[in-house]
């Protein structure tokens, strides 16, 4: 996880906390009755891996719903 994001996060209240937790898990928690592919779980590694080499490309709470929100 990208520092400055792990920073903002650990930040937030509990409700707020919650709140992103909410929002985030369906996006990324697939259905009891689906295994996580090798595929996904490989792409999901190189994230992981580009995300350490440039932490600074980071975003942050806000920016991420703002980026996001119209998505559901």
């Amino acid at each position: 996880m990208k520092a400055s994001l792990e920073k903002e996060l650990s930040a937030l209240s509990l409700e707020e906390k919650v709140e992103a937790y909410t929002y985030l898990a369906p996006f990324v928690t697939p259905p009891e009755n689906e295994d996580i592919s090798p595929e996904l779980l490989e792409m999901l590694d190189r994230r992981l891996e580009e995300d350490e080499r440039n932490p600074e490309a980071a975003m942050s709470l806000e920016e991420f719903k703002n980026r996001w929100a119209h998505r559901k």
